[in-house]
C-alpha cells in the first residue's frame, strides 16, 4: 500500500503543478493582454489627437483661404481701377508700352505671391496628413504584428506541451 499511497502522491503533484503552471500560464497571457489593450489604447488617443490636430490645421487653412480671397477681390477691383485710368490714359495719348509694363507688374506680382501662398498652404497641409497617416498605420502595423506573434507563440508552446497537459 505504501507503493500505491507514493504512486498516487506523486501523481498529484504532477498534476498539481501542471495546473499551476497552467495557472502562471493564464497569468502571464492576461498581463500581455492588458499592455496590448494599454498600447491600443494610447494609439487611439494619439490619433484622436491627431485628427484634432488636422481638423484645426484645416480651419486655419480655411481662415486663410478667405482671407485670400478677400485679398483677390481687392486685387481685383483694384484692376477694375487701373483699367479705368487706363482707358483715360490712353485717350491722353501718353506712352503705352510704359504703362503696359507698369500694369504688368502691378498685376501679375501680387497674383503670383497670391498663388504660391496658395500652393504652399495646400502643400503643408497635404504633407501633415500624410505624416499623421503614415503614423498611424505604422503604429496599428505594430500592434497587429506583436498580437500575431503573441498567438504564434502561444500556438507553439500548445503544440509543445504533452497531451496529457491539454
Amino acid at each position: 500500500m505504501d507503493n500505491n499511497g507514493t504512486h498516487s502522491m506523486e501523481g498529484k503533484n504532477s498534476s498539481t503543478e501542471k495546473i499551476e503552471e497552467l495557472q502562471k500560464k493564464m497569468q502571464q497571457e492576461l498581463v500581455d493582454l492588458q499592455q496590448s489593450y494599454s498600447k491600443i489604447n494610447e494609439k487611439v488617443e494619439e490619433l484622436q489627437n491627431d485628427k484634432l490636430d488636422v481638423k484645426n490645421s484645416i480651419k486655419i487653412m480655411n481662415d486663410n483661404f478667405s482671407h485670400m480671397s478677400k485679398n483677390v477681390e481687392n486685387i481685383l477691383s483694384k484692376l477694375d481701377n487701373i483699367n479705368i485710368k487706363d482707358k483715360k490714359l490712353n485717350d491722353d495719348h501718353i506712352e503705352d508700352d510704359r504703362i503696359d509694363i507698369s500694369m504688368k507688374k502691378i498685376i501679375f506680382n501680387p497674383l503670383r505671391k497670391l498663388a504660391v501662398g496658395t500652393i504652399a498652404s495646400v502643400l503643408a497641409v497635404t504633407d501633415k496628413v500624410t505624416e499623421l497617416t503614415c503614423g498611424a498605420k505604422e503604429g496599428l502595423e505594430d500592434i497587429v504584428a506583436e498580437v500575431q506573434y503573441q498567438r504564434r507563440k502561444k500556438h507553439m508552446a500548445n503544440m509543445d506541451e504533452p497531451e496529457s497537459v491539454k
